[in-house]
């Protein structure tokens, strides 16, 4: 452990093993540059596809990078096998049992590292984006989060989806993935399905948001329009990123896939993150004066160790006071670039205010610490 602590300054991938069904499993820990256990880190779960395992998903999806510059904790289990047990198979409840699996992992998290249980998110790559689908119907109340890169929802999974909160959501899928249709097949959703399946699930209403990603990389044969649903119940939200001419690939990965092309406009785990950070098992995170574009944002809030500070047109570093109740200060610090983790664990429990100077003007916010 001591070994693991001091490698884990740089950022360190641990293989590590735990019996489940009588059967030997083995899961990878990215543990994020500057890992400290007075710090409780969200944590992602990232899903191979078929054939694959979970070394090799690290390597492709570049999620250890998104997991140093945004300190998670991602985690690439291996299913049996080199599958997950996703929804195809019935009876639906038949063996292996990935989401004991998975739950398993978290208990061994959490009493190993510092982690936080109401931020732990799913997500994964085909079979593994199916899985994360299951993951949301199955141990949602666990997971505060999923998102699915070309996978869907299977319709066994569907069928047996019930919920005791709602799940927020994120499908990204190509229109040229020869694996997984993006129109749907025997056993699976179409796209338009799945979509629809979670904007009945979070009881959205409304129109959604539709953007269309600058095509800044014109040889990727391909581009991105992000669809967001936000008027949802319980603060949930269900996004979809429909890819024209995207192959069954994920979204600025390691190196090209043979199925089709992979956009470069976007970077796949990065929105993941940009998704997932919104949301705790508990309802989205403390978003103050939302709506505005440059929006100063602070979450968790209420926070227990840390909160992090972000602003969009943060460019350069600024000063912060954290005050107290009684106006007493009880920290200070800089805001470095568009998000900065201001550690807090050893402050008493209470409200406080921070304040954020940028020339002659002031901000101030309020932080619950809990």
């Amino acid at each position: 452990m001591l070994l693991s602590s001091l490698l884990a300054q740089a950022g360190v991938d641990i293989t590590l093993y735990l019996q489940h069904e009588s059967v030997t499993r083995s899961y990878v820990v990215h543990l994020p540059d500057g890992y400290s256990n007075a710090i409780s880190y969200p944590v992602v779960f990232n899903l191979h596809g078929l054939g694959s395992d979970g070394p090799q998903q690290l390597f492709y999806s570049q999620m250890y990078n998104t997991a140093d510059s945004n300190k998670f904790i991602a985690v690439f289990p291996n299913g049996i096998s080199n599958s997950w047990n996703s929804g195809f198979q019935m009876p639906y409840n038949s063996t292996p049992d990935d989401v004991g699996f998975i739950s398993k992992i978290i208990d061994t998290l959490n009493a190993k590292y510092s982690i936080d249980l109401n931020r732990v998110y799913a997500c994964g790559m085909s079979n593994g984006g199916f899985q994360s689908h299951r993951l949301a119907c199955d141990l949602e109340n666990r997971i505060a989060a999923i998102a699915s890169v070309t996978g869907s929802i299977t319709t066994l999974t569907a069928l047996n989806c019930n919920l005791s909160r709602k799940v927020p959501m994120l499908q990204i899928h190509g229109t040229a993935d020869p694996l997984v249709d993006y129109n749907g097949a025997t056993g699976y959703y179409s796209m338009a399905q799945c979509v629809s399946f979670w904007v009945g699930k979070d009881q959205c209403t409304g129109t959604p948001d539709t953007t269309y990603v600058p095509d800044t990389n014109i040889n990727d044969s391909s581009t991105v329009m992000k669809i967001k649903y936000k008027n949802c119940a319980d603060g949930t939200e269900v996004w979809f990123y429909h890819i024209e001419g995207g192959g069954h690939t994920w979204p600025n990965a390691g190196i090209d896939y043979i199925y089709g092309p992979t956009n470069r406009d976007i970077d796949g785990s990065q929105e993941i993150w940009d998704f997932f950070k919104k949301f705790t098992l508990q309802g989205p995170v403390g978003i103050l004066q939302a709506g505005e574009q440059n929006a100063l944002r602070i979450s968790p809030n209420p926070a227990k160790d840390f909160f992090v500070v972000e602003h969009p047109a943060f460019a350069e570093t600024m000063p912060f006071s954290l005050y107290d109740a009684l106006g007493r200060l009880a920290m200070d610090g800089k805001l470095t670039g568009v998000s900065t983790t201001i550690a807090v664990g050893h402050l008493p429990k209470g409200i406080y205010v921070l304040q954020i100077s940028a020339g002659e003007s002031r901000q101030s916010l309020k932080v619950i610490l809990q």
